[in-house]
């Protein structure tokens, strides 16, 4: 045997090693295959509850204000708050990760 054919021969060898746990639970799902998630569904993790995870950071006096400009689009949520230090705030919330983005004095 050449020395490409044993390389080859060992190449797919690693292959169906690597595979064959899969292959025997029965793991390997093919697209269209109704237990196989929607690639659609994979792309983009759930929405947290924004007001949830403020309460859950410490915040108090919640009140959703309206997304200007592409925020929404972006899964941004801003809100006026009292943060910790008893502070009027507006924050703004990474609504797919649930992270603070910016806090900043109320304006009001």
């Amino acid at each position: 045997m050449t020395r490409f054919g044993k390389t080859l021969l060992a190449g797919a060898a690693s292959i169906a090693l690597m595979a064959s746990p899969a292959l025997a639970e029965g793991d390997l799902l093919q697209p269209g295959d109704p237990a196989a998630p929607d690639a659609a569904a994979t792309d983009t993790m759930p929405e947290v509850d924004a007001v949830a995870q403020l309460q859950a950071l410490g915040y108090s006096d919640i009140e959703p204000i309206e997304a200007q400009g592409d925020a929404e689009l972006e899964g941004q949520s801003t809100f006026s708050a009292t943060n910790l230090d008893g502070e009027a705030v507006m924050v703004t919330l990474d609504t797919q990760s649930g992270t603070v983005i910016d806090e900043q004095p109320a304006d009001y």
